[in-house]
């Protein structure tokens, strides 16, 4: 018998390729919902709103929700706190928070910034946390300057309008700026 067949070739065995599968998918739905997040923030297109579902939980499992709509589609005003601190040999240092020409690095300033706007944000929630938050202010303040009283006052700068910009007025305009007293504390009472 003259069958001459070829030996069989020693192949590689074929396991191990069945995981590129989920991988590849799991890689093309995280790609996906990298463009999904920051995309699906009103205003956004219908399709694309309705994919937030599909991702959103995903997103928040792997804290890669950045909080897009914070920043957009457009910002609220922002909240600066004035204070008036009177020292005990009577005079006074005045000052603003957040401040950029003394609060250096910026991440000092960003964490200043976000306390006052923790009293903004306070407005339509709990009404005892306010008062708190506010008090703790002061009381930093004077501790800070040695203050026997302290005067604050919350300033909202207002967003302008186009037309405000068209005619060419200036961002630190003082018509932009609404002022809403807090408070005034004594030392003594803390």
């Amino acid at each position: 018998m003259s069958d001459s067949a070829p030996p069989p070739e020693d192949s590689p065995p074929r396991s191990g390729w069945w995981w590129k599968i989920p991988v590849s998918l799991w890689v093309m739905y995280h790609i996906f919902a990298m463009f999904i997040g920051p995309a699906s923030i009103p205003p956004a297109s219908p399709t694309v709103q309705s994919c937030w579902p599909v991702v959103g939980p995903y997103l928040q499992l792997v804290y890669m929700n950045h909080g897009y709509h914070f920043f957009a589609p457009q910002p609220g005003p922002s909240t600066l706190v004035s204070y008036e601190a009177t020292l005990s040999d009577g005079t006074t240092v005045s000052g603003q928070i957040p401040d950029l020409k003394h609060q250096v690095p910026r991440l000092y300033y960003h964490r200043h910034f976000m306390l006052t706007e923790s009293i903004a944000g306070h407005d339509s929630g709990d009404p005892r946390i306010k008062p708190m938050l506010v008090r703790a202010m002061a009381r930093q303040l004077c501790r800070e300057h040695g203050a026997t009283s302290i005067v604050l006052t919350r300033r909202t700068h207002l967003l302008p309008s186009m037309q405000w910009c068209r005619a060419g007025k200036t961002l630190d305009d003082p018509e932009l700026y609404e002022d809403e007293p807090l408070g005034r504390f004594e030392w003594a009472d803390f």
